[in-house]
């Protein structure tokens, strides 16, 4: 257990920490060693020399809710579960943050849990594959392993029957509502508009392919955010890491 003193204003009891307190825990070189950290809009990922502390922020958009303590400790359980699938040896566990008897804050500290970080083994970050190929660095063998890799992910891979035409049209209208909430100036809402019209329309005339192949099998629960910023080599082998655990 390690903790750290926090604002020095808190107190003991069901208290939940500000992601103000929560950070300075886990930014304490004391905690686990010298510290980086990686933001995102939804996440704060804190990179010690050995293990990697990633905090989900409390925050709600169309696509994810993760405004309590209790839908981040569900969303940490489900990363770590859909993550083992392919990177067993990254995705560790759950770990709380934990409100000790003093008032101030520890990880993994025998006091009242008030959130929850996923624990990560740290990989090398010169093999993320966007570095790798950014150098060159991609060669064919490295590229069929992955596609290889790729393939059998996707055979295991659970089928689903909540996609199809309704899958996508949940896709499309999620998109819909985050074009709207963008601040002004930056999207033309018109254009934006027009998209949503035009993939409507395109919907309408696949949908009975998309539920053809549904019904088949061949919609399965795979990663959702698949590019080469979320693929390195572990033990000397492509891995698929960071799907996304947000949205079914």
């Amino acid at each position: 257990m390690t903790s750290a003193s926090g604002n020095g204003g808190s107190q003991p009891g069901s208290q939940p920490g500000s992601e103000d307190e929560i950070i300075r825990l886990l930014s304490d070189p004391a905690v686990f060693g010298p510290v980086d950290r990686v933001e995102t809009h939804v996440s704060l990922v804190f990179l010690g020399p050995r293990r990697v502390y990633k905090l989900k922020r409390a925050v709600t958009f169309p696509y994810l809710d993760f405004s309590t303590p209790e839908k981040r400790r569900l969303a940490c359980e489900a990363e770590i579960r859909i993550n083992r699938r392919t990177a067993p040896s990254i995705y560790l566990g759950v770990v709380a943050i934990t409100r000790q008897a003093n008032g101030t804050l520890a990880l993994d500290g025998d006091g009242e849990a008030v959130d929850w970080v996923v624990e990560m083994e740290r990989f090398d970050e010169h093999t993320l594959f966007d570095r790798l190929a950014r150098k060159g660095g991609l060669d064919r063998a490295m590229m069929e392993d992955l596609a290889d890799a790729i393939a059998d992910f996707h055979h295991m891979a659970e089928s689903r029957t909540d996609g199809g035409g309704d899958g996508i049209a949940m896709i499309i209208d999620s998109n819909a509502e985050c074009f709207a909430g963008v601040e002004q100036g930056i999207l033309d809402q018109a254009e934006a508009e027009t998209l949503t019209e035009f993939s409507l329309q395109a919907l309408k005339a696949l949908a009975p392919v998309l539920d053809r192949r549904r019904d088949s099998g061949r919609v399965r629960h795979c990663h959702g955010d698949l590019h080469l910023r979320n693929i390195c080599i572990v033990e000397g082998r492509p891995t698929l890491f960071d799907a996304i655990e947000f949205n079914d």
